[in-house]
């Protein structure tokens, strides 16, 4: 056995306080783990692969009843712990300022932090997970400076989402933004959607505005009327929103 793995899983089986068969069961097991996830991702170093000792013991000894199971319960139970397979961490050994370019953390609720991060919890410049936040995040609830995609997106810029909210742009089931929102509901100063309320609403049910356009409108008739209540829009914006809404009022 390795010498570094060896004093590494000594570690973990002193703390839970096993001894005799089951400790040689979990020396086996986390073994053949750290070897797995050495192969996966090329790293050597076991705390970087499967995390501090104490915090592997501590979750056997919480969630594992060892003085009456079987050897299969055991094995059942390792898997819930994600032991073999589920319970992965990986940071890369590049790093800027302190904070790895790469940062994978699939432990339950395991919080990831690096330019990329890819966790239940990511936090970083790029991140995914069950919970993001970044300048750009994809997740389940995403929360982006920039840009965020997700179940509930709130972003700095440009949003998507089940729910979607943003400064500039939100497109979603509900979407709500200052500048221009595309959804379901859809509430901002340009607003596009089923229904719409905004200074300038277009809408195919009912809509709420100064402006209003049904999806019967002209395309023309309501760039021009962009154009004159928002003077200082940029033109490659306007085209972009020309597109939105001419895809809006043929579907």
């Amino acid at each position: 056995m390795n010498k570094e793995y060896d004093n590494y899983i000594n570690k973990i089986v002193s703390n839970i306080g096993l001894s005799g068969k089951k400790a040689r069961r979990v020396r086996e097991d986390l073994y053949s783990s750290l070897i797995e996830k050495q192969q996966i991702t090329g790293e050597t170093n076991p705390y970087i692969l499967m995390g501090d000792p104490e915090d592997i013991a501590e979750e056997f000894r919480e969630n594992i009843g060892m003085e009456s199971e079987t050897y299969l319960e055991y094995k059942s139970k390792l898997n819930i712990l994600g032991i073999h397979h589920y319970w992965y961490e990986y940071k890369s050994k590049v790093s800027i300022m302190g904070i790895p370019l790469l940062h994978i953390n699939c432990k339950p609720m395991g919080v990831a932090k690096g330019i990329i991060s890819i966790g239940s919890v990511a936090i970083g410049i790029l991140a995914f997970g069950g919970i993001s936040i970044g300048a750009i995040s994809f997740g389940a609830i995403a929360m982006g400076i920039l840009a965020a995609i997700g179940g509930i997106s709130l972003a700095g810029l440009f949003s998507i989402g089940g729910i979607a909210v943003a400064f500039g742009v939100s497109i979603g089931g509900l979407a709500i933004s200052k500048l221009m929102a595309c959804g379901g509901y859809a509430s901002a100063n340009i607003a596009i959607g089923g229904i719409s309320k905004g200074v300038i609403s277009i809408f195919k049910q009912s809509g709420e505005g100064r402006y209003l356009f049904d999806n019967s409108s002209n395309l023309k008739e309501i760039i021009n009327t962009i154009k004159e209540v928002y003077p200082n829009i940029s033109e490659k914006i306007i085209n972009i929103m020309e597109k939105f809404i001419s895809l809006f009022l043929m579907s």
